[in-house]
């Protein structure tokens, strides 16, 4: 008995010229699709990439009730999932399906109404392991940066600024002493206070954010005001273009970048402003801006020394390159420095940013 199998384009799988050529395009998207009867919730038809993630074959699928991809503990939420998308919504979550061999894995998943037959609806699933995988490596990275930025402070920063304190009150004791001694008294000072600027630097570059939470342009907004506030600079920030069009993919690596940028600033160029200018378009990709009106220097000097020991400026070409992106170092002496960065669009599907927008609630 030939099994029938409906198609989410609203022609059946087989027939005219124009119903092979959409189930070509439903057999090879790189996302599970699955059709369902509204009524019954029952599948109507699986795509490969669903048989692949799944372990049934497209034979095996129809007929099961949708319900059967989900752990037991959640099949009450599957049901309220499907029961909005009857009303007409359009429901994109974050959940765990199960294997045919029982493995749950997490899924992100968007469902709604097929437009061309209001009995069926459409699921497409994808298959987040790797993302969450990463994700949680990424939480074990930051809480080791507040762990470590916890002790430098509470260790060798406050060790520092007791042992500067004890320089002045020498200093301010050894009034009749030689001048030899009460140079190096102040000297021992000045190298105490450096030390210190460049622990807090350190533990700023270390603390982390929530990117989740609070959002990624929100934290870069904060950011860069904490900066303001903590060196007394000016700073503003512009944010422009679709946010939207930002794929989370680039946010923790842009982050990064601005953040040591902005230490950077602060340790050489001497600027009392900054200003920086985001913008992101899903048909152009993103520019950042990061400019000071600081002392300014010479890049080619800088292009060579960045083999020689700047490993934070390697460290942040790297973040870019990788992402296909380019950094550019814009600067001349006197008229300050640009951080000039440029990454490319990312196509809406696995780690575009439509999928993964609709998920930061």
């Amino acid at each position: 008995m030939e099994v029938h199998r409906s198609s989410p384009y609203g022609v059946e799988s087989k027939g005219r010229a124009g119903g092979n050529h959409y189930r070509h395009l439903f057999e090879h998207l790189p996302i599970c699709i699955l059709t369902v009867n509204v009524t019954t919730a029952v599948i109507a038809d699986a795509n490969q990439r669903a048989c692949v993630v799944y372990g049934y074959s497209a034979d095996e699928f129809v007929g099961i009730p949708v319900v059967q991809l989900v752990p037991e503990d959640l099949k009450g939420s599957a049901q309220a999932v499907l029961q909005r998308v009857r009303q007409g919504e359009t429901v994109t979550h974050k959940t765990n399906n199960q294997r045919r061999d029982g493995t749950i894995f997490p899924v992100r998943v968007v469902a709604s109404l097929d437009p061309a037959n209001r009995g069926q609806m459409i699921i497409a699933a994808r298959d987040i392991t790797a993302e969450s995988f990463r994700r949680t490596e990424t939480e074990a990275i930051e809480a080791e940066r507040v762990r470590i930025a916890h002790e430098i402070h509470d260790g060798v920063a406050q060790n520092l600024a007791a042992l500067r304190h004890k320089a002045a009150m020498w200093q301010s004791m050894a009034g009749d002493a030689e001048p030899e001694i009460r140079f190096a008294l102040k000297e021992l000072q000045d190298v105490l206070s450096d030390s210190i600027a460049d622990i807090r630097r350190a533990i700023f570059a270390l603390r982390p954010v929530d990117l989740d939470a609070v959002g990624f342009f929100p934290a870069i907004s904060q950011m860069v005001k904490e900066f303001g506030d903590q060196y007394l600079v000016l700073t503003d920030v512009i944010i422009s273009g679709t946010q939207d069009a930002l794929p989370v993919s680039y946010e923790q690596p842009l982050f990064r970048v601005i953040q040591h940028g902005l230490i950077n600033f602060r340790q050489h160029s001497l600027a009392n402003s900054v200003v920086l200018r985001l913008t992101s378009d899903a048909a152009r990709g993103v520019t950042l801006s990061l400019r000071d009106n600081g002392r300014g220097f010479d890049p080619s000097v800088v292009g060579t020394k960045a083999g020689e020991g700047h490993f934070g400026l390697r460290q942040m070409r790297e973040r870019i390159l990788q992402r296909g992106g380019t950094m550019d170092i814009l600067s001349t002496i006197g008229l300050g420095t640009e951080l000039f960065i440029t990454l490319p669009p990312l196509t809406n599907g696995p780690e575009g940013a439509s999928s993964e927008n609709s998920n930061r609630g």
